[in-house]
């Protein structure tokens, strides 16, 4: 009876370690103390700030969801539970849904994108050099790791970001006029395309402004529309419908796949737009 009762306390303590381990948020084989936990307010940030530490010293999470408006997103429990267990949060300036996720005694660094997208691949590569700098004071000891990481997630962002580019210009898309959501188009203007036109979000365009920019797209014999997934998928549909042009929507922040899985999908999604005109 002690063997049989002995060896069912072990299968249940077994179960119970399993259990923990499954619902534990630390990267798996790691262990939790040795951890610095980085939050940030994006999965830009968290995938540039993922691409420059050891993910043997460091664990990285994004707060809004790729697919999420920042101006509209309600922080969650799990939310301000991340910025418990954070030592350093990361945000841009001007994220409301930041301030509600409280302070404590956590340190924060806020960067000013100085009223740059950080999706357009020039302006990616700045903000991984802002980051280097500042994570360096941050964690001097790893100040030369850090620095070689960069170097190379540059050269890589560099090549892929120039293959796309390449693409458009394949396509025979290079200058091409278009009509986009504000928040596109430094990254459409990257790519090569003319923005003739551009919106707001879907709350602030009016009737009126659907008329003019139907008007400049007529005129300039625009090749697509193009809306921003987080700000309104559809804000631009009316402009597309009334020309008859093709609509695109692309994603103003990196999907769980990342930065350049992410710039491609959107080229991607542009490429196959330009195919219906």
């Amino acid at each position: 009876m002690r063997i049989r009762t002995t060896f069912f306390l072990a299968v249940a303590a077994m179960a119970l370690a399993t259990l923990f381990t499954a619902c534990s948020d630390t990267p798996k084989g790691l262990d939790p103390n040795d951890m610095r936990v980085i939050v940030t307010s994006d999965t830009i940030l968290s995938g540039m700030i993922a691409s420059l530490m050891s993910s043997h010293r460091y664990y990285v999470a994004a707060v809004l969801p790729p697919g999420q408006c920042p101006g509209h997103y309600d922080v969650k429990l799990s939310d301000i539970e991340k910025m418990k267990k954070a030592r350093l949060v990361v945000s841009f300036k001007g994220m409301p849904f930041m301030d509600k996720t409280g302070s404590g005694t956590t340190v924060r660094l806020f960067l000013d994108t100085e009223g740059r997208n950080w999706m357009a691949p020039d302006s990616y590569m700045h903000g991984l050099n802002l980051l280097a700098d500042r994570l360096s004071e941050y964690y001097p000891e790893d100040r030369n790791a850090i620095m070689s990481r960069k170097k190379a997630v540059i050269e890589e962002v560099r090549a892929y970001a120039d293959s796309v580019a390449r693409r458009i210009g394949q396509a025979g898309l290079t200058g091409a006029p278009i009509i986009s959501s504000s928040m596109l188009k430094e990254p459409l203007e990257w790519l090569g395309f003319r923005v003739v036109g551009e919106y707001g979000g879907p709350e602030t365009i009016s009737a009126r402004q659907i008329v003019r920019l139907s008007k400049i797209g007529r005129e300039n014999r625009i090749v697509f529309v193009a809306d921003n997934l987080q700000s309104g998928p559809d804000a631009g549909k009316g402009i597309a419908d009334s020309l008859g042009t093709p609509h695109v929507v692309l994603t103003n922040f990196p999907s769980e796949r990342g930065y350049l899985a992410t710039l491609g999908e959107n080229v991607d999604a542009i490429l196959g737009a330009a195919v219906q005109q």
